[in-house]
C-alpha cells in the first residue's frame, strides 16, 4: 500500500463520512473479518471510503451506532484507532487463503468403505457420502461434523473438501489468532 493512504487527507475523508451518517468517529469494535472471495467470486466496497478492491472485510459495530459497518483493513483501523491491528488481521487472513489454496490441493486416501480421508495439522478429516441421501456429503472432524457448506447441502468434492478446510482452519480462529 502506498503512503497516501494513511495520509490526515484519508483519514479526514473517513471521519467526514462518519460524521455525515451521526456515527462516532472511534471506539468501533471488529465483530469478524472474512475473505469476500469465499463467499462470492467478486472483491467487496468498502462501505466508507467506496474502495472497490477489498477482499478481506471488516465488519464493525459501536454500541451507539444502530448497524454495522463492512469495511476495508485501513477504514477499519481508523475507525477502531488501531491501524496496525486492522493490519494484523488482515495478514492472518492473507496467510489463512494461502493455506486454503495448499489445502485444496491435498490428494485425499480412499479407503475401503468408499470414504475419504485426509490427515492435517496431526488431525484426520473424513468426507464420506450420505446413506440416507444418496450424493450428499458429511464431512467430520473427530467429534464435529457438517453436512453443509455456506448453508447449502453438500452435493459434491470439492465442497466437501472446502467444508473439511473450514473444520480444521476456522476463519474466526485465524483473525483471533
Amino acid at each position: 500500500m502506498s503512503g497516501e493512504i494513511y495520509s490526515k487527507a484519508y483519514i479526514a475523508r473517513c471521519h467526514r463520512t462518519l460524521k455525515e451518517w451521526g456515527a462516532p468517529l472511534d471506539g468501533w469494535l471488529v465483530l469478524n473479518t472474512y475473505d469476500c472471495l469465499e463467499e462470492a467470486d467478486e472483491l467487496f466496497t468498502c462501505e466508507l471510503c467506496g474502495c472497490t478492491q477489498v477482499r478481506f472485510v471488516h465488519e464493525m459495530e459501536h454500541r451507539q451506532y444502530f448497524e454495522r459497518i463492512s469495511v476495508g483493513c485501513i477504514c477499519a483501523g481508523i475507525m477502531e484507532d488501531d491501524i496496525l491491528a486492522a493490519k494484523e488481521r488482515d495478514r492472518l487472513m492473507k496467510n489463512r487463503a494461502k493455506r486454503r489454496k495448499n489445502f485444496l490441493k491435498r490428494l485425499w486416501d480412499k479407503t475401503l468403505d468408499g470414504a475419504y480421508v485426509l490427515r492435517y495439522r496431526g488431525e484426520l478429516l473424513k468426507i464420506s457420502e450420505s446413506h440416507v441421501h444418496p450424493g450428499h456429503f458429511t464431512v467430520s472432524l473427530g467429534n464435529d461434523c457438517t453436512s453443509q457448506h455456506k448453508g447449502k447441502p453438500i452435493t459434491n468434492f470439492l465442497s466437501a473438501v472446502h467444508a473439511a478446510f473450514n473444520l480444521i482452519d476456522p476463519a474466526e480462529e485465524a483473525w483471533h489468532a
